[in-house]
């Protein structure tokens, strides 16, 4: 099966869409973390593969939300981040 790439810098609502953000700041998330990403494509079974790596537009800069993680193709990549931020939402929500 096809892999897909997701980078943490892709739904950071506190960066641009020039910094890497790929979905509207109303659907990402705040600061995320890696570990709370792979949590919830565990949740979602989509099977994540984490590697903690630079952004590439972040090389050498201080970097903001190093990470990424690679899926099992399953949607498009606008749906997977979409699921995966409101994922972090309720698993934000849980710890609360």
């Amino acid at each position: 099966m096809r892999k897909q790439v997701v980078w943490l810098a892709n739904i950071d609502s506190s960066r641009s869409r020039s910094e890497g953000r790929k979905i509207s700041t109303g659907l990402a998330v705040k600061d995320p973390t890696l570990s709370e990403m792979q949590k919830a494509a565990e949740h979602l079974n989509m099977k994540p593969d984490v590697e903690e790596t630079q952004y590439p537009k972040d090389q050498g800069q201080e970097a903001r939300t190093p990470g990424r993680i690679l899926l099992e193709k399953q949607h498009a990549k606008h749906k997977t981040l979409k699921l995966l931020c409101d994922e972090i939402r309720r698993i934000r929500q849980a710890k609360e």
